[in-house]
């Protein structure tokens, strides 16, 4: 909208002559113009899910970003935390110029007591590194924690132009990825032996502890040995063969241990171990990454298996018990609710 003096003006003025003198408006300076004003906003966007639907406002509580120019040089920072986030239109202002920028956010952390950043204030990239925390038990790397989410996003050449010709608003979005996952072991016995918590030991050993500013797990990453934040026991009689000639079922205990862990990578070494502990014997020994992709089936094919490990954020895994307390294999293993069958040569779908 004009002044009500310059459009009169421009009433009585060539028709060339106006258009030329309404389109450069925004870069002639009057008194009662306002400049041409341009604006570039963050936003998050989180559906890297199994479901792919957008759950940004539901599951991330903080954001922390940081922007970085072609020079590796930081030139902005920002965060927010709280309710702010359930807006659908949440979005970050930055003071940002004309320019081309990378963006390297970490989402999650506040309040958070298991990952720690290297630092909030980093010269370049490559020093925005996240360490679990974990503490040191019988010269292990131990964490027993129930993970707040984390994600990390990043943007790399977001080239930003300015018309300064026009008012603009310009948004560049990060898509986040979730890096903390939930892992679900129940023993159930197959005879109706009863389990008691003090039986077993489970635990998971992964190098998955630092974690770089790209995402990947760095290699000198320390192994940290995994172990339950909850132990939950339990009893059912469902699915049980009628006994004799009646219908009374034999009852079946479960132990449901409740792990939680970080970023899973494709081929990573990780194992699933359960000790018994009447002997010390382990009963359980299987590289539990390599199973969640054998499990992942023709269900999700269009992923690769990476994607589908960073899609997926839980998982469960359930092995039979026999009255020896030791690992009744014949009954293979439900990996995520599917049957998986362990053989000598490693296992195949039931």
């Amino acid at each position: 909208m004009f002044p009500n003096a310059l459009r009169n003006i421009l009433s009585k003025l060539p028709a060339a002559l106006a258009v030329g003198l309404t389109m450069t408006c925004c870069s002639v300076v009057y008194d009662d113009l306002p400049e041409c004003t341009s604006k570039l906003n963050v936003k998050f966007q989180f559906n890297y899910t199994l479901d792919r639907g957008e759950a940004f406002a539901e599951q991330v509580n903080s954001v922390n970003v940081w922007a970085f120019d072609q020079s590796g040089n930081l030139v902005w920072t920002g965060s927010a935390s709280g309710d702010i986030l359930k807006d659908t239109d949440f979005k970050l202002a930055t003071p940002l110029g004309e320019g081309t920028y990378d963006f390297i956010a970490w989402c999650g952390l506040d309040d958070n007591e298991d990952f720690s950043l290297a630092t909030y204030t980093p010269t370049s990239m490559k020093e925005l590194e996240i360490k679990l925390n974990t503490i040191e038990k019988e010269g292990l790397n131990v964490s027993s924690s129930h993970f707040k989410s984390l994600f990390h996003g990043m943007k790399s050449g977001f080239e930003y132009k300015i018309n300064p010709n026009a008012h603009s608003i310009t948004d560049v979005t990060i898509p986040l990825i979730k890096d903390t996952n939930d892992i679900a072991v129940m023993l159930v016995n197959e005879d109706g032996t009863a389990l008691k918590e003090s039986d077993f030991t489970v635990s998971f050993s992964y190098a998955d502890s630092w974690l770089a500013w790209d995402n990947a797990v760095k290699e000198d990453s320390p192994t940290v040995t995994y172990t339950p934040w909850s132990i939950l026991y339990g009893e059912t009689t469902e699915g049980r063969a009628a006994v004799e000639d009646n219908d009374d079922q034999p009852t079946r205990s479960s132990l449901l241990y409740e792990l939680s862990v970080s970023r899973l990578l494709v081929d990573g070494d990780a194992y699933l171990d359960v000790v018994r502990n009447t002997d010390g014997k382990r009963i359980i020994h299987i590289p539990l990454i390599d199973y969640f992709i054998y499990a992942k089936g023709n269900r999700f094919n269009q992923y690769t298996d990476q994607e589908y490990l960073d899609r997926r954020s839980d998982y469960s895994a359930l092995f039979f018990i026999d009255n020896e307390l030791g690992w009744y294999t014949a009954a293979g293993i439900y990996i995520c609710g599917w049957a998986v069958v362990p053989p000598q040569s490693g296992p195949v779908f039931r």
